[in-house]
């Protein structure tokens, strides 16, 4: 019987310090195993002693193209920008008018570079803030720079198209993902113990978005409530004995490399 391996990662760390400080907590006390981290906003003293400090931390790269500012020169990714210098949101990219592929790459290149200077370090694996990589552009840039450094990617729906998936044959990923990006829904015990029990032979990806609410959150971020209730849920002890219970391996994205 082949194993059942689950990876549950918490997105948006760097958000805020109280999104950061409730990823870590649900790692400590519950089954949080991977976080991804947006590296194009400050980062805060301490913050990354913080997460190094958890040895058992996945800690991925939250490539981001719609909050904040660009880490490359914003001459070189000016279809990705606002007038004001800063990304454009997520609504704000047309689906018949997406960016060229060369720019989000010399984005993400520069993202990557400044993740390894900060952590010392590559990160466990590459996914993209508001699953951006489902539009075909981003998804070549994530790509060609998850197999140039040899990195895991999350899964992604345009890897269930035959040409994609067989353009992309030797990027790794998860066999099986979970999670969506609706701000008005966050998983509840009863949701998670189901899939839990049901789950799939292979590797898996939970994705959820624990965190504490307060004005900064509220600021930039149209998830706010669901993160609280995710961070109770995300932190229970007993998760973690029913997944033991239930034979189910966690780990984070470095089981694929």
């Amino acid at each position: 019987m082949k194993q059942k391996m689950l990876i549950i990662n918490a997105d948006d760390c760097n958000l805020t310090s109280q999104v950061t400080s409730a990823i870590l907590k649900a790692h400590e006390n519950g089954i949080v195993t991977s976080t991804t981290f947006l590296i194009n906003l400050p980062v805060g003293p301490g913050v990354v002693r913080e997460l190094l400090s958890r040895k058992k931390l996945g800690i991925g790269l939250h490539m981001n193209v719609t909050l904040g500012k660009p880490v490359a020169k914003p001459e070189l990714v000016r279809s990705l920008l606002q007038k004001d210098g800063r990304f454009k949101k997520k609504e704000q990219y047309s689906e018949k008018k997406l960016p060229p592929v060369s720019e989000i790459l010399e984005e993400f290149k520069a993202q990557l570079l400044k993740f390894e200077k900060v952590f010392k370090r590559l990160p466990t694996h590459v996914d993209v803030h508001h699953h951006m990589h489902d539009f075909r552009p981003f998804l070549e840039a994530l790509a060609a720079v998850a197999q140039k450094h040899d990195l895991p990617v999350r899964w992604t729906r345009l890897l269930t198209e035959p040409d994609i998936r067989s353009a992309h044959k030797d990027l790794k990923t998860t066999d099986h993902f979970y999670g969506n990006l609706d701000p008005h829904t966050f998983w509840t015990e009863e949701v998670l113990r189901h899939l839990l029990f049901t789950l799939p032979e292979g590797t898996s990806e939970i994705m959820c978005h624990p965190g504490w609410v307060d004005d900064e959150l509220c600021s930039i971020s149209s998830l706010t409530i669901p993160r609280e209730r995710e961070y109770q849920l995300f932190s229970l002890k007993e998760l973690r004995r029913y997944v033991d219970h239930l034979g189910i391996r966690l780990a984070h994205f470095g089981c694929l490399r």
